[in-house]
């Protein structure tokens, strides 16, 4: 299928990112920015967004419809969603959720959108938000869920997962527990480190040992300061998910308790995309200045 008109839910980094890349393929992006802030709005307007007025004129403009929020906002916005739909009949509107959310968030979603009339896909994207051209993949799943390959064609990395209508989401609290947990571990090691003195030393015992390992983790521990609250709702997710499923975790409320601590620490607002994140070093000694974890 191609797309010719997207709307995306939101601009925020991530939100940036799909509409840079969109546009740069020829489809045309939009978005309905009430009650975001004026730096979104100019973020979205910088590259061509279209900030459409209301949500009605978005579910009709658009061939698709992306959620990419926080977890905590998925079940708002594809309510919102559904309201508009149901309130201008239109029917068969493509709907995906690419957010860190539980399956048995995803199967409410579904339900929601469904009854609405559109098509729900559950969607995951793995990968960092500015190599979304480079590397970074968008997971979906769903019985209609290949009518998403035409985003192949405007420079996005499509793989199916299935046709489950919660595989996706399963698919993606899984990675992120993985990717979540390395970075709150060696950000606990590391905290500990500079407080006997040894973080360099420590820094380079890691490199030695574990090759590219440190280098890979990076960003997501000097991302901590802006990003740990909506890492935190991930495990939330992760350990209703396992919860639901029988499985009593032990490290995951672990993690979600660890990135609760680092958000409340208010690391201000994230940047523009394209600015300097700070390094390793001074993002661990700004955590343990904080003493978030006393």
């Amino acid at each position: 299928m191609t797309f010719k008109n997207i709307g995306i839910l939101s601009i925020g980094e991530m939100g940036y990112h799909w509409a840079r890349v969109l546009g740069a393929h020829g489809i045309k992006v939009c978005t309905f920015a009430e009650g975001r802030s004026g730096a979104t709005r100019e973020r979205a307007r910088s590259i061509g967004v279209e900030l459409v007025s209301t949500l009605d004129e978005l579910v009709l403009k658009a061939d698709l419809i992306v959620s990419i929020v926080v977890p905590s906002a998925a079940k708002p916005v594809a309510e919102e969603v559904a309201k508009a739909l149901s309130k201008n009949g239109r029917t068969g509107l493509l709907y995906m959720d690419a957010n860190a959310i539980s399956p048995m968030t995803a199967d409410a979603l579904d339900r929601t959108i469904t009854q609405a009339g559109a098509v729900y896909v559950d969607g995951c994207i793995v990968g960092g938000a500015s190599k979304l051209d480079q590397g970074t993949v968008v997971y979906v799943s769903g019985p209609q869920a290949d009518r998403l390959n035409g985003l192949s064609e405007s420079g996005l990395q499509i793989k199916v997962l299935g046709t489950g209508a919660t595989q996706a989401s399963a698919f993606k609290i899984i990675h992120a527990g993985l990717s979540k947990g390395l970075a709150a571990l060696f950000t606990e090691l590391l905290v500990g480190a500079n407080a006997l003195g040894l973080l360099h030393e420590a820094l380079d015992d890691y490199e030695e040992n574990y090759p590219g390992l440190l280098q890979k983790i990076s960003n997501s521990i000097t991302s901590l300061p802006m990003h740990a609250k909506r890492r935190s709702e991930e495990m939330v997710e992760l350990r209703e998910t396992f919860n639901f499923y029988g499985v009593k975790p032990v490290l995951v409320p672990s993690v979600e308790t660890l990135l609760k601590k680092i958000a409340d620490l208010d690391g201000g607002q994230p940047p523009l995309p394209g600015t300097r994140r700070a390094t390793l070093p001074d993002t661990i000694k700004l955590l343990s200045d904080k003493s978030f974890l006393q």
